[in-house]
């Protein structure tokens, strides 16, 4: 989740738990409602440590008490020992906030670190929720601003939001319930899933993916589908997307389930291939990152080799994809430079 929503979240939480000051407590709200995001510096550093590292450690269940302790001591050691125990809970109410918001999310979460690096994901939510954000922030904004009648304006708001988060699952759990009669699922062979769009709870990303192709579609959901009211699958039409176009979603409308459209793409996941050690090594961390993998392209311009990966879990139509890996070899394999992000040249 985008860091606006996690500070709005931290400054009500700070209003509505008791501290010595309403303004420094919304200031240490904010401050460890940060402070799992500290491993975005990795991103200045290295973009592969980034994706190894993001939503690693400091997202994980262990380093909740860690980091209250360390910001509590913090703050004991600038505003006295009467900060101690209300910095405590506030931290800890706070960073809880900051995973369940993170979890919510499809990038994926490592809250059993540094035990093993499997990520959670519940894919409730797109990374960035405005209207989930709108919701925070106007709690925010009453319970710092407005003391007479504020906090319970932020009560209000925090329990809207986490309804809203709520509402959001039931409409993932209608979405995937919906992917599996798309995709029949076969254990070990095709792994289906409900991915969150953007600006709606009720569009969705439905894909299936296997050995020898990857398929989704796009759907928007009836408003009653949150009450376990929804038509049938009926797939009206199939698409093969040539693996050799821009690398872009195609820009196809969000669909009923009465009218919907597969697209299958033809490179499905990336098959096993002999890289120098240097590339080896790079492949084995994106493609640890990436969910739904798909070996883009693989071509000779000139004397040189382009193979290209891309992680199919962050299509959105008409958009980029952006986190595209991209290898350039010479003639006899060997990696001369690699790319990772957006494909050079595209909008963002």
């Amino acid at each position: 989740m985008d860091p606006v929503t996690h500070v709005a979240t931290g400054v009500i939480l700070s209003q509505l738990l008791p501290t010595p000051s309403r303004v420094w407590g919304a200031v240490a709200g904010a401050v460890f409602a940060l402070l799992p995001d500290l491993d975005y510096l990795l991103m200045a550093v290295d973009r592969l440590a980034f994706l190894r590292h993001h939503r690693g450690f400091t997202h994980s269940l262990i380093a909740i008490p860690l980091f209250a302790l360390l910001g509590t001591g913090v703050g004991r050691a600038l505003a006295g020992p009467r900060w101690f125990r209300p910095l405590f809970f506030l931290g800890l109410a706070v960073l809880v906030s900051h995973l369940i918001l993170d979890l919510a999310t499809p990038f994926g979460t490592q809250i059993f670190s540094p035990f093993t690096r499997r990520k959670v994901a519940l894919d409730w939510l797109f990374i960035i929720d405005p209207y989930l954000t709108f919701l925070l922030a106007a709690g925010a904004g009453a319970a710092l601003f407005f003391p007479s009648w504020g906090r319970q304006a932020g009560a209000f708001f925090l329990t809207a939001g986490a309804a809203y988060i709520l509402l959001c699952g039931v409409y993932h759990h209608r979405a995937l319930a919906l992917a599996h009669q798309v995709f029949p699922e076969k254990p070990g062979e095709v792994t289906v899933a409900a991915l969150p769009q953007p600006f709606s709870c009720r569009r969705w990303h439905l894909i299936g993916a296997g050995p020898e192709r990857i398929s989704q579609a796009f759907i928007q959901l009836p408003y009653l589908a949150c009450l376990g009211r929804g038509a049938a699958v009926k797939i009206t039409e199939a698409t093969t997307i040539n693996c050799n176009q821009d690398c872009r979603v195609p820009p196809v409308p969000y669909q009923p389930p009465q009218d919907l459209t597969v697209q299958t793409w033809t490179g499905a996941w990336p098959a096993p291939r002999e890289f120098p050690p240097e590339a080896r090594r790079i492949l084995d961390i994106y493609l640890e990152f990436a969910r739904f993998p798909l070996l883009f392209r693989a071509q000779y311009l000139g004397e040189e080799q382009l193979v290209e990966w891309l992680d199919l879990r962050f299509s959105v139509p008409g958009r980029t994809f952006p986190f595209v890996l991209q290898f350039h070899l010479d003639s006899q394999g060997r990696l001369q430079k690699w790319l990772l992000g957006r494909r050079q040249g595209e909008e963002p």
